[in-house]
């Protein structure tokens, strides 16, 4: 190992596409490179790693419409990698990357394919943050001898991790994703000093994480902080830092979350409610839903109006359907139920599925509190289906994870009868998967669309509308 690395060169790749997680490119060798965190268009020169993969270390010449990236912890943070491209850029690279995963080895002949779309935000979009304490400082390779040297790399730092480290942390103040008002909270934390931070490797500490979500406006936010401590956190401690954010403009909810866990994830059991309601009241299309602090929804309040409009769109290709031509609207991986209410007005009934049951729970309280008449199971989609007897006319969405819909789930919906089916997928690769699934039922891709909720980043949803 130690003669390979010694034998690695500098590449210099010419950087021309999108991928799932990198942008990628080829050497004058012809080799094709994939590389975290740089631009489409430009030269860089990068050390080779595993898999075809490759460090950007410079430059070499920028790309025709780059620009500055506005955050100083681009680079370090494992949030954006797409700064550096404009926004339209980024989309127009990102539809070409999104209709290559849908295509996939069956193609698109006979396919509309529309235009990406989104909201025109590029920063300060997103509702949702999730930072970490640490007790390790991240400092990049060609300044980690002068931080150690100074003793700067040990003590208590609120941030992000760097791509690969969960023991480091990049010490932040404010992100440029997030709202203001969750801003002005972040500041405020961090000039707090608090410790001591979670250590992951020795799993000792009391700090652990702080999540941030704001279910307001820019004119009026209303931000629900998530204080997260190991069960050992001293109640005065923590009540003291709630007050203190509490006065801060914005904050309408505080909530207290515990956890002794061992993995690094912002989730544990409710110790309190420190400040306000501790629930969030979000609104999609004409209904608002009141969600508690730790339930789903998309991190682009405005991208999810416009992804809850291209779905409609897909579900209603004629335009004029009334609401009994329409009939039953059949939402598969409900969530919260938030698609399936928000378009409760187009139909006679909503029936939603979903494997976790506090999610519907609150699906079926939003319902009662938007007068909405429904029926919403828990469990998984595969096993809950094939039992209901559903009448026609009806409609189906499926708005399944990253991987796609079960087997079984993607089987008996290939065989079920419906006027039409629209497809959303967070992973379009599982989307060109499961397609040939229901292809091969007798389904038919008619429409492709491409959303871009995450600007700064690769990752976009895609929506395929199927009928028989």
């Amino acid at each position: 190992m130690g003669r390979r690395n010694k034998n690695r060169q500098p590449v210099e790749v010419v950087l021309d596409r999108l991928e799932e997680k990198h942008t990628s490119g080829s050497a004058p060798d012809g080799r094709r490179w994939k590389i975290r965190g740089a631009p489409v268009g430009a030269t860089v020169q990068a050390w080779p790693g595993r898999k075809q993969t490759a460090r950007r270390t410079s430059i070499l010449a920028p790309a025709p419409d780059q620009v500055a990236a506005p955050c100083p912890a681009f680079g370090t943070c494992g949030g954006c990698q797409l700064q550096e491209m404009p926004l339209s850029a980024q989309r127009h690279h990102k539809q070409d990357l999104i209709t290559r995963l849908v295509a996939a080895d069956q193609g698109l002949d006979g396919v509309q394919v529309h235009a990406l779309r989104g909201a025109h935000a590029a920063y300060g979009y997103r509702n949702k943050v999730e930072l970490s304490w640490g007790t390790t400082r991240y400092a990049p390779e060609g300044t980690l001898h002068e931080a150690r040297e100074a003793g700067t790399l040990d003590g208590s730092f609120l941030g992000f991790h760097p791509p690969g480290w969960f023991s480091r942390i990049v010490p932040i103040s404010r992100c440029a994703l997030a709202t203001e008002a969750m801003n002005v909270v972040l500041d405020h934390v961090s000039n707090l000093g608090l410790g001591p931070a979670w250590d992951t490797r020795e799993h000792t500490g009391v700090w652990r994480h702080l999540v941030l979500r704001d279910a307001g406006s820019p004119a009026a936010p209303a931000v629900l902080v998530g204080l997260v401590t190991t069960s050992t956190a001293p109640e005065d401690e923590v009540r003291a830092v709630a007050a203190g954010i509490a006065a801060l403009p914005g904050v309408r909810s505080i909530v207290w979350i515990t956890t002794d866990r061992l993995s690094e994830v912002a989730q544990g059991d409710l110790r309190a409610v420190l400040h306000g309601p501790g629930t969030m009241d979000f609104r999609l299309g004409g209904v608002t839903l009141q969600l508690p602090h730790d339930a789903f929804f998309q991190v682009n309040s405005a991208g999810a109006e416009v992804l809850l409009d291209t779905i409609e769109e897909a579900l209603f290709p004629e335009d004029e359907v009334d609401r009994e031509a329409a009939g039953v609207l059949v939402d598969l991986y409900c969530g919260v139920g938030a698609i399936g209410l928000a378009l409760a007005h187009r139909f006679t009934r909503v029936v939603g599925i979903e494997l976790h049951e506090g999610a519907i729970q609150s699906a079926v309280a939003n319902a009662e509190r938007n007068g909405i008449e429904g029926m919403w199971r828990s469990g998984p989609v595969e096993d809950i289906l094939p039992g209901l007897s559903l009448p026609s006319p009806r409609r189906i969405v499926v708005d399944p994870p990253r991987a796609g819909l079960h087997p079984r789930a993607a089987a008996y919906l290939s065989e079920v009868r419906a006027d039409v089916l629209v497809y959303v997928a967070c992973g379009p690769k599982s989307l060109a998967r499961d397609r040939e699934t229901l292809s091969a039922g007798g389904w038919r891709m008619t429409d492709q669309w491409s959303v871009d909720l995450f600007p700064q980043t690769h990752h976009g949803e895609a929506v395929a509308r199927f009928v028989r």
